[in-house]
């Protein structure tokens, strides 16, 4: 099989085009107490792999395969059969090809060279999390479907690809790995201050702020006390987060809205290029996994001159709310 084209990046940044998965099974079969969004189904267990997990699958299926209905998914490998199960709505770092079914050839994939994506095991599309549900780290998962189900129209226009929203195409994951969805530590009582905050049931925050003057001081404070792993500097970590401007109480950033949380390096932008906004650091950095943190960064402690995304203007006090989901 050849890969036509690797720009997986592009369908991650599309995945902030979230749409309830109009065509899935119904009536999955529970997996040791899991029930999959997506049932398996004899369209998809036409799909073979020979590839080793965590490479280049190689999928094979007779040609052309047409998707019957809703989307179908099959368990090509179980790996030991001792990985943790990925529950619904948790965080999965997965490796993926993606399959023309008229022609078998593959369109796109991830880099088999790096690590994986991460994905919320979420109804949505694109729908590589929602694939691995009920699946266990160290599976190889077959998806088979519409191009609209799987993937979604607007990373199909994204990304260029040559499908129809009705063309069928099949999806090999492999799990690499699992985290939480949210955090889930003991509830902490906000002090005077700060924004208040309300979470949707799926864990994203939503802000009210009744101060319109922001605090001239960096300010951090525990919303939930996770009880697992500390963070370290320079630590690789999975976090969910939302990035709110004081002033204008407008969004400027989030991973919820992507359905795709980040892996960041804890280090300041002071030791690292690659680090983060210096009192975005000094908040995570000492937390455990498990919390969810909020953080009010005066300029002062936000982007170095010249180095804020055009969503952030100078002089901007921004407010941090990030669920600390683990630790790679």
């Amino acid at each position: 099989m050849r890969v036509l084209v690797r720009k997986l990046p592009a369908i991650i940044a599309a995945s902030a085009l979230l749409v309830s998965l109009s065509a899935c099974a119904t009536g999955a079969a529970s997996i040791d107490g899991c029930v999959p969004s997506i049932a398996s189904g004899s369209n998809a267990a036409l799909v073979t792999a020979d590839g080793s997990f965590g490479n280049d699958p190689k999928a094979t299926f007779p040609t052309p395969l047409v998707a019957n209905g809703a989307s179908e998914a099959h368990v090509i490998s179980d790996g030991n059969g001792n990985g943790k199960r990925v529950a619904a709505g948790a965080t999965t770092v997965v490796q993926l090809t993606i399959y023309d079914g008229k022609t078998g050839d593959a369109l796109i994939a991830t880099n088999y060279d790096e690590s994986g994506a991460l994905f919320s095991a979420i109804d949505s599309t694109p729908a590589f999390g929602t694939i691995a549900q009920c699946a266990r780290v160290g599976s190889r998962v077959a998806a088979v479907g519409t191009a609209a189900d799987l993937i979604g129209d607007g990373a199909i226009q994204q990304n260029g690809l040559s499908l129809a929203a009705d063309d069928t195409v099949a999806i090999v994951v492999d799990v690499q790995s699992v985290y939480l969805g949210k955090a889930d530590g003991a509830d902490q009582v906000l002090s005077a201050g700060f924004p208040s905050i309300v979470l949707a049931p799926d864990g994203r925050p939503g802000f009210t702020f009744a101060d319109p003057k922001p605090p001239t001081a960096l300010k951090i404070e525990t919303l939930k006390a996770g009880s697992g792993a500390k963070v370290e500097k320079d630590d690789r970590v999975v976090l969910h987060y939302t990035g709110v401007l004081w002033d204008t109480q407008e969004v400027f950033d989030s991973t919820w809205e992507r359905n795709a949380p980040a892996m960041l390096v804890a280090s300041s932008l002071d030791d690292s290029s690659s680090g983060l906004v210096p009192g975005f650091a000094k908040a995570l950095i000492g937390q455990r996994v498990g919390s969810q943190v909020i953080a009010v960064i005066p300029p002062k402690d936000g982007y170095p001159a010249g180095q804020a995304p055009t969503t952030v203007p100078d002089g901007s006090t921004m407010v941090f709310v990030f669920d600390i989901l683990g630790i790679e």
